[in-house]
C-alpha cells in the first residue's frame, strides 16, 4: 500500500483554493513552528502531496513544503 497521496484542492481551505492553481507560479512565506523566522520560496505548484496526516505542497523543482507552516501566498496572509 502507497504511503503517500497525490492530491489537489481536495481538503484544501476554500482561501488556500482560490490562491492557488495546479501549474502557477507562486510565492511562498512559511514560518517553522517555535520561531519568528520567515522564509520564502518561488516556484511553480505541482499539487500537494499527502503522507499520513501531514500535506505537502509540491513545486516543480523537487520542493515539498508543509502546508500547516504556510503564511502567504503571492502576498495574501492566510487566516490563522
Amino acid at each position: 500500500m502507497p504511503t503517500t497521496q497525490h492530491l489537489f484542492h481536495r481538503g484544501l481551505p476554500l482561501e488556500l483554493q482560490a490562491l492557488i492553481g495546479e501549474g502557477r507560479r507562486c510565492l511562498l512565506v512559511y514560518r517553522t513552528p517555535g520561531t519568528s523566522a520567515e522564509f520564502c520560496v518561488r516556484g511553480v505548484l505541482l499539487g500537494v502531496l499527502r503522507r499520513g496526516q501531514v500535506d505537502y505542497l509540491c513545486l516543480a523543482n523537487g520542493c515539498e513544503l508543509r502546508l500547516d507552516w504556510l503564511i502567504s501566498v503571492n502576498g495574501h496572509r492566510l487566516a490563522a
